[in-house]
């Protein structure tokens, strides 16, 4: 299985504290806290389903030190949760559906 994550390294983190992303309809956050090096740093992940983060219900989540350690448990877990929940190439239904109306 092709790994899809190969691109997260421990300097990816620093970029920013919050990340959201996706491939196709399998979505996944990044929340960091602290910086690398120092105790106590971690990332948090989770994967949840195609919509928005905070509308979403089946939500799974892991946290991880953040080091080179860390961050290749990541990949892992990311790889995993990704061969089980699957995705597909995210669209827009069209036409979309019709609003219901009240008479």
């Amino acid at each position: 299985m092709e790994r899809q994550f190969e691109f997260l390294t421990v300097q990816f983190f620093t970029k920013a504290s919050v990340y959201p992303g996706s491939l196709g309809t399998f979505r996944y956050r990044f929340a960091r806290t602290g910086w690398p090096g120092k105790p106590d740093s971690t990332i948090q992940v989770w994967v949840y389903e195609n919509v928005s983060f905070e509308l979403a219900q089946d939500v799974e989540t892991q946290t991880f030190p953040w080091t080179e350690e860390g961050v290749e448990q990541i990949k892992d877990w990311l790889n995993e949760k990704l061969a089980q929940r699957g995705t597909e190439p995210y669209r827009i239904p069209y036409p979309a559906p019709k609003a219901k109306t009240e008479a």
